[in-house]
């Protein structure tokens, strides 16, 4: 019966072992995000560091939909990770350049801007010739928020950014920054949060300016 009672002892003293070892890793999350941030196009005019010494303006972020009730803190997590990322370029803010624009009598540009995607209508060259007046610039930033959605599980975020050099008067550059995210848990499986998605997506779309 002593030896039972040992035996007993040492089982549950195992169990009790185990159990301290893997508990706290169900209670620890570990993030998984995927980025599949893309180049899409690039003028062949465009040298790979065409960008890195340049004066960047960058216009608000714009989104449609119920993407719009993320579109302000996406702007603030984007500009953050641009202004930490590109140290070596002037960047004109997205406030202060509403402001130009506005400024340069530019308010219905904005207006269409709030309503209708960018990347569905073109620049009219009156506008972009306001835009050199009022930005003192070569290269404009463009940036749209398509998408915040929980897809399959996961958090699933996707910006499109284009840039105009108003000199040329065209569109030299577009790219995607898209990512996906779990929080992985034991017990259970969670989508990660937004603000994770959208700085993975925002630092994805960055690294691809040239």
């Amino acid at each position: 019966m002593i030896h039972n009672l040992t035996q007993n002892r040492r089982g549950s003293l195992l169990i009790r072992g185990i159990v301290s070892v893997f508990l706290p890793f169900l209670f620890v999350s570990c993030v998984g995000i995927t980025d599949l941030s893309r180049e899409n196009y690039r003028r062949g005019i465009l040298k790979a560091d065409a960008l890195s010494k340049a004066r960047l303006a960058v216009l608000p972020m714009v989104a449609m939909g119920n993407n719009r009730n993320y579109v302000q803190a996406s702007e603030a997590i984007f500009f953050k990770a641009l202004t930490e990322m590109r140290q070596s370029m002037e960047i004109i803010s997205p406030e202060e350049g509403l402001t130009r624009l506005k400024q340069a009598e530019l308010s219905p540009f904005v207006q269409r801007l709030e309503k209708e995607s960018p990347f569905g209508k073109v620049v009219e060259e009156g506008d972009l010739l306001k835009f050199k007046k009022a930005f003192g610039t070569r290269f404009v930033l463009q940036t749209e928020l398509q998408q915040v959605a929980i897809v399959e599980g996961a958090t699933h975020v996707r910006i499109r950014g284009r840039i105009w050099d108003i000199e040329v008067g065209d569109i030299i550059w577009e790219g995607t920054g898209e990512s996906r995210g779990y929080l992985l848990l034991f017990f259970p499986r969670a989508p990660v949060s937004f603000e994770r998605a959208i700085e993975t997506a925002s630092r994805g779309l960055i690294r691809k300016l040239p």
